[in-house]
């Protein structure tokens, strides 16, 4: 009997469920969604006003979700998008809230990158995670001169 392949939302709603649940129950198990290969980068800037600079590897990742020391995290899920991706991936946007330790709800926004995980249909690791919080990126930017605006353009 040959499984049939989940469609992307599926894939990325149970994952959002699975990851979001270890999260707030077990945070020092989050890294083993992620694997050798696997990017992480969560938060805008660091103490000193620099970029956050992403890690990788699951055990720089481990070390990096230790240091956030998230404790009674709550999540409230506002919007899950999902497609498919190069390589029989899923590309997974989260947007939502999340308390941590007590304080008041932030708005986030998570993009995930899912890789197959061997031959299984059903089977996936993070490949890639990017997190940032709404008021690092959107922050009261007509205030701030010194706030730029990007332009990219892509030419084949």
């Amino acid at each position: 009997m040959v499984m049939e392949k989940p469609s992307p939302l599926l894939v990325g709603r149970e994952f959002v469920r699975q990851y979001y649940t270890l999260l707030n129950k077990a945070p020092d198990y989050l890294h083993r969604f992620y694997g050798r290969n696997s990017s992480y980068v969560h938060g805008g800037v660091d103490g000193s006003g620099k970029p956050e600079e992403a890690v990788y590897g699951q055990a720089e990742i481990h070390k990096k979700v230790m240091s956030l020391q998230f404790n009674e995290c709550h999540t409230k899920i506002r919007q899950v998008d999902a497609h498919a991706t190069l390589g029989d991936g899923v590309v997974v946007q989260v947007m939502g809230e999340l308390s941590n330790s007590g304080r008041p709800m932030r708005r986030f926004m998570q993009t995930f990158v899912l890789a197959p995980e061997g031959s299984a249909v059903n089977k996936f690791y993070v490949h890639n995670d990017i997190f940032r919080y709404e008021e690092e990126v959107f922050g009261d930017s007509e205030a701030d001169p010194t706030s730029q605006v990007l332009n990219a353009s892509l030419t084949l």
